[in-house]
């Protein structure tokens, strides 16, 4: 009982001690924090007003895949009511002004906004926003058929005097994805511009493919095609023979010559002559009767790399 009596009076002696000791400090301490606090309480409220806050679309239908084409207002305006030094710190980028789009179906549809108090400081109040409400057109996202690849040929002009062009794509159709008031417009597809500038030989690049909106986007991601542009002259052979294979006796071609154009490289075009030409027909008609036949055109080994048959004048030929 005598050790319990002397710990309890050493408990007192030391909590006296600790109250006393050092009042002066500690009057002073308390001080200060009754300052600090009465600079904080007092300090005047300011507000601000946030513009061009963007307008966030979540949980839009996945099934049908929908997208929106387009919405007005784009963006939004809050305002926010806190002490000067936060509100400062705060830019357009660190607000959200969101619209739910659960449910939605296609067509003209007008959603409630709200601002997103999860990224604001718990000591910034959001005061107000507008607009309230946005509207939005939502469309269905559908895929095209086969469209044809044509490229943005520029500075034809510019192409040596007597020259021409042809080129092929690779791949030659391509399927676009996106907003199906948009892929219903689409007869072809584009490709970014492709100079003609100073070339007189063939040449073959990879290019973009320009769809022209950013709603858009190629099927598969490969939004590029191979061009390949020949660059040369073209020319008319005139009156090149046409030579029948297999026919009776007395069965001659109506007409007997034919014009040939042809078209490739400039040196073996301006070279070439009729005899670099040949026109057959292998006949296949009924004896006594008269029959129409597509002539078969060859070129010369020593100009079939370089030069290809454009047309024939006329392009079929009787046999009498």
């Amino acid at each position: 009982m005598d050790r319990l009596l002397h710990y309890l009076r050493v408990l007192k002696e030391y909590a006296r001690d600790y109250v006393l000791e050092n009042t002066g400090l500690k009057i002073l301490a308390l001080l200060i924090t009754a300052v600090l606090w009465l600079s904080v309480a007092s300090r005047p409220v300011s507000q601000v007003t946030l513009r061009d806050v963007a307008i966030e679309f979540h949980n839009l239908p996945k099934s049908p895949l929908l997208v929106i084409t387009k919405f007005e207002p784009v963006t939004a305006r809050v305002y926010l009511e806190g002490s000067r030094d936060v509100l400062d710190t705060i830019r357009p980028s660190d607000v959200s002004v969101i619209a739910d789009m659960s449910g939605v179906e296609p067509g003209t549809r007008v959603r409630e906004v709200t601002v997103d108090l999860s990224r604001l400081p718990t000591t910034v109040k959001v005061r107000d926003w507008e607009p309230r409400s946005v509207r939005a057109t939502i469309e269905r996202v559908v895929e095209s058929t086969d469209l044809p690849v044509v490229p943005n040929i520029v500075d034809k002009d510019r192409l040596p005097v007597g020259y021409e062009f042809t080129w092929t794509a690779h791949p030659a159709t391509v399927r676009v994805v996106g907003p199906e008031s948009e892929v219903n417009k689409l007869k072809e597809v584009s490709t970014e511009t492709v100079s003609l500038a100073g070339k007189t030989e063939a040449f073959t690049k990879r290019v973009a493919i320009d769809i022209g909106s950013p709603n858009l986007s190629v099927s598969g991601g490969n939004s590029t095609v191979e061009l390949t542009v020949v660059i040369g002259k073209s020319r008319l052979i005139e009156r090149v023979p046409v030579t029948v294979f297999g026919a009776p006796p007395g069965k001659e071609p109506v007409p007997r010559y034919i014009n040939v154009t042809v078209f490739g490289e400039g040196p073996a075009v301006d070279a070439m002559t009729a005899d670099d030409v040949s026109v057959a027909i292998e006949y296949q008609g009924e004896p006594l009767k008269t029959t129409t036949f597509t002539p078969r055109v060859t070129i010369s080994p020593r100009y079939m790399a370089r030069v290809t048959v454009r047309s024939l004048e006329p392009e079929t030929v009787r046999i009498k």
